[in-house]
C-alpha cells in the first residue's frame, strides 16, 4: 500500500511540475502578446520571477495536500478493518498524528455523527459528543463522500481546516467516518516562507514579493501580514476603500489562475499606498479551491 501511494504522489508531483511549466511559458507569452512583444527584460524577469515562484508554491501546497488526503484515506481503509472505536481505532488515530505534523487532531464519529475516539491536544472526554452540525461532518453523513472543509476557528484559539472521509465495513456498510484538523498555518509556512525568504515568527527578512491565500467566500484564509489572516475581503472596512483591489479578488473568484493590478497598503501597519501587480492560481481537494496569490509592489 505504501509502495503504491509513493508511486501516485511522484506521479502527482511529476503532473503539477509539468503542468506548472506550461502555465509558465503560456502567461509568459500573453504579457508578451499583451505589449507587443516590447517587453523589457527586467519587465519579463519579474513576471518570470513571479509566476515561478506561484508556480512551485502551487505544487507543493496541492502535494501537501494530496499526501495528506492518500493518508487520511489509508486511515480510513484501516478502520473499515479495525471499527471505530476502541484501542485500535485509537492506534489508527495516533499513527496518522505522528507521521503529519500538520494534523493537529483526529477522531472518528459514529453515523448519527457523535465522537467515538480522539487523538489531540486536550481533547479528552469528548467521546460521545455530538458534531453533525459541522459543516463538513454533515457533509459526510449525507453524501458519504469525502470533503475539505472552510477554514474556521478552533476552540483552542487557532485556525484549523477538516479533511473528512467516510468509513465502510468490509461488507460495505456505512460505519461513520474520520475527520483530521489541519493547521493551515503550519502548512503555508513551511512553503512559502522559504519561498519569500522570511522568518516565519517576525515576518522579518521579507523579498519584494507577497503571497496571501483566498477562499471563494473572500476569506484571507494567509497573507505574509499576519494581520489579515481571517478577514472578509468583501466586507471587511480595511478593504472597502480600494475598488481595484474588490474588482481583483472578483476576477479571482471568477477564473481559476489569473493576472492584475490593485492599490494597497503596503501592509495594514503601514500606510503608505502602493500599487501591487499579481498572478493567482488555485490548489484544493474534493471540490474546495483555494487561490493561491502571488504579488509584487509596483516600482
Amino acid at each position: 500500500m505504501n509502495k503504491k501511494n509513493d508511486s501516485v504522489k511522484s506521479r502527482f508531483r511529476f503532473a503539477c511540475l509539468a503542468i506548472g511549466i506550461a502555465m509558465l511559458c503560456t502567461l509568459s507569452a500573453v504579457g508578451q502578446d499583451g505589449t507587443n512583444g516590447n517587453v523589457s527584460a527586467s519587465a519579463f524577469n519579474s513576471t518570470a520571477d513571479m509566476l515561478f515562484m506561484l508556480l512551485q508554491i502551487q505544487a507543493d501546497v496541492q502535494g501537501r495536500l494530496s499526501d495528506l488526503d492518500l493518508d487520511i484515506a489509508n486511515a480510513s481503509y484501516d478502520l473499515s478493518a479495525t471499527g471505530l472505536e476502541e484501542d485500535a481505532a485509537d492506534k489508527v488515530l495516533r499513527r496518522l498524528l505522528e507521521t503529519n505534523s500538520i494534523l493537529v487532531e483526529a477522531v472518528t464519529f459514529s453515523k448519527d455523527g457523535k465522537i467515538i475516539a480522539a487523538e489531540c491536544r486536550g481533547c479528552e472526554g469528548v467521546e460521545g459528543v455530538d458534531i453533525s452540525r459541522q459543516e463538513h461532518i454533515a457533509h459526510v453523513l449525507k453524501t458519504k463522500t469525502a470533503t475539505l472543509s472552510k477554514q474556521f476557528l478552533l476552540v483552542e484559539g487557532y485556525n484549523g481546516t477538516a479533511l473528512a472521509y467516510p468509513v465502510f465495513s468490509p461488507q460495505g456498510e456505512f460505519l461513520g467516518g474520520i475527520s483530521a484538523i489541519i493547521e493551515p498555518d503550519k502548512l503555508l509556512n513551511a512553503v512559502v516562507a522559504p519561498q519569500l525568504h522570511f522568518d516565519i515568527d517576525n515576518r522579518s527578512n521579507i523579498s519584494d514579493y507577497s503571497f496571501w491565500l483566498m477562499h471563494l467566500d473572500g476569506l484571507i484564509a494567509y497573507d505574509r501580514d499576519a494581520s489579515q489572516i481571517g478577514k472578509y475581503l468583501f466586507e471587511d472596512p480595511l478593504y472597502k476603500p480600494y475598488p481595484s483591489l474588490l474588482a481583483l479578488g472578483e476576477k479571482m473568484i471568477a477564473a481559476r489562475s489569473g493576472h492584475g493590478y490593485y492599490s494597497f497598503l503596503v501592509t495594514e501597519g503601514n500606510k503608505k499606498v502602493v500599487t501591487k501587480e499579481s498572478y493567482w492560481t488555485t490548489a484544493g481537494l474534493h471540490g474546495r479551491e483555494w487561490r493561491l496569490v502571488v504579488t509584487k509592489m509596483m516600482e
